[in-house]
C-alpha cells in the first residue's frame, strides 16, 4: 500500500464558542486546494485520505471537525458536555473560516460517509467557493437514512439489533414502535450524568456500528469490551453521532433559504450545484446506507457522475481507486480549465 505523503504544515484555528480546530496540509503548496472531510460525526482524521490526491499537483488539506480528533475541546470528555455549538451550520462556518485563514479562493471538497453530508451542506451554502466535489460512501443524513441505520437495518442483523434496543428499553422511555426514536434514546443515555449508564450506551452503540458497517469491506468503530475503559475517541464518536442524528443532521431544512420545500434536506438544494463537477462513489453492499441516497442526489445534480462498486460496502479498495481517479481528474480540470471545455 502506498505511503501517504507527509504533512508539510499544520496548525490550530480558533472558530468561536471556545472551539479550536486542528488542520493540516500535505502535497504541493502551490497546487490545487483539495479539502477532505472525515466521517462520523465524531470520526478521526487519519493519514489514509492523503493517498487519494495527486501530491505533486494538489494542496491536500484536512481537519479534525469541531469537537473531534485533535480539535478542542473534545466532545469525548467524561460526564455531560455542552453541545449547543455543535450543529452543521457551525461546521460549515468552520470550513469557511479555515478557507479564509489559509488564503484559498476556492477548493475541491471531498467527503467520506458523514463527511459527504458536510461536503454537500458546504457546497450548497458556498457554491462559488467549490471547484468540484467527490463523495465517498454517500450520505445526506435525512430522517429516512437515520431511521434505517438505527432501526430498519436491524432486519438484517436481528440478534445484534435486539441487544442494541434492549438497553434503550431498560434505561429510557423507548419502546419498539413507540413515539421515542431509538437514536434519541441513545442520545439521552450517552448524555446522562450517570457515568455508568453513559459508558454502557457508548459500548452498545459502537458494538451496533461494528455489526452492520463491516459488510462489504467497510470500516468499524471497534467497540470496547464490557470490562474495558471507554476511550475519549469512542465516547466522542458515539456522543456526536447521536447528537447529530437525533436532529437529522441539522439539515432537514438546510435548503429552505434557497426556496426548497421544508423537510427536503440536502436533496432539496442540489440545483445549487449545477455546473460544479461531482462524483458520487458508493458500494452496492453498503447495507448501512443503501445506494438509493446516492442515486437520488445524482439524479438531482445536473452533470454529476455516479459510480456504484458492486462488490464493496461502506468503503473498500476499488472505491478508493475510483476516488483517486475522480480527484486527479478534478485537479487537472482546475489547473487547465480551457482544456476541458
Amino acid at each position: 500500500m502506498t505511503t501517504p505523503p507527509a504533512t508539510t504544515a499544520s496548525g490550530r484555528l480558533a472558530v468561536g464558542d471556545g472551539h479550536e480546530i486542528h488542520w493540516e496540509e500535505a502535497g504541493a503548496p502551490d497546487g490545487v486546494p483539495a479539502l477532505y472531510l472525515h466521517g462520523g460525526p465524531g470520526g478521526r482524521l487519519t493519514p489514509g485520505y492523503r493517498r487519494n490526491a495527486p501530491a505533486d499537483r494538489a494542496r491536500i488539506i484536512g481537519l479534525s471537525q469541531r469537537g473531534a480528533g485533535a480539535s478542542t475541546p473534545s466532545a469525548g470528555a467524561p460526564g455531560p458536555v455542552d453541545l449547543s455549538a455543535q450543529t452543521t451550520a457551525h461546521l460549515v462556518a468552520d470550513l469557511e473560516a479555515l478557507r479564509e485563514h489559509l488564503g484559498i479562493a476556492a477548493w475541491i471538497v471531498q467527503g467520506a460517509s458523514w463527511g459527504s453530508t458536510l461536503a454537500l451542506a458546504y457546497a450548497q451554502a458556498h457554491p462559488a467557493r467549490v471547484l468540484g466535489v467527490v463523495l465517498f460512501a454517500v450520505t445526506s443524513t435525512s430522517r429516512r437514512e437515520v431511521d434505517w441505520i438505527t432501526e430498519g437495518v436491524g432486519a438484517l442483523y436481528p440478534e445484534a439489533w435486539d441487544d442494541f434496543a434492549a438497553l434503550a428499553e431498560e434505561a429510557t422511555a423507548y419502546r419498539r414502535g413507540g413515539p421515542l426514536r431509538l437514536v434519541e434514546a441513545y442520545r439521552q443515555m450517552i448524555a446522562s450524568p450517570d457515568p455508568v449508564l453513559a459508558d454502557r450506551a457508548v459500548r452498545a452503540w459502537n458494538r451496533w456500528e461494528d455489526a452492520h458497517i463491516t459488510i462489504g469491506g467497510g470500516g468499524a468503530a471497534h467497540a470496547p469490551e464490557e470490562d474495558a475503559e471507554v476511550t475519549v475517541q469512542e465516547r466522542t464518536f458515539a456522543r456526536l453521532v447521536t447528537h447529530y442524528w437525533a436532529q437529522d443532521g441539522f439539515v432537514a431544512d438546510w435548503a429552505v433559504p434557497w426556496d426548497a420545500e421544508p423537510g427536503t434536506g440536502l436533496l432539496g438544494g442540489m440545483d445549487r450545484l449545477a455546473g460544479i463537477p461531482g462524483v458520487l462513489i458508493h458500494g452496492r453492499r453498503d447495507v448501512s446506507g443503501p445506494a438509493l441516497t446516492a442515486w437520488e442526489l445524482h439524479r438531482a445534480w445536473p452533470g454529476s457522475e455516479l459510480v456504484i462498486v458492486e462488490e464493496e460496502g461502506h468503503g473498500g479498495p476499488r472505491m478508493a481507486e475510483h476516488w483517486g481517479t475522480a480527484l486527479s481528474a478534478m485537479v487537472e480540470k482546475a489547473r487547465y480549465p480551457g482544456d476541458h471545455a
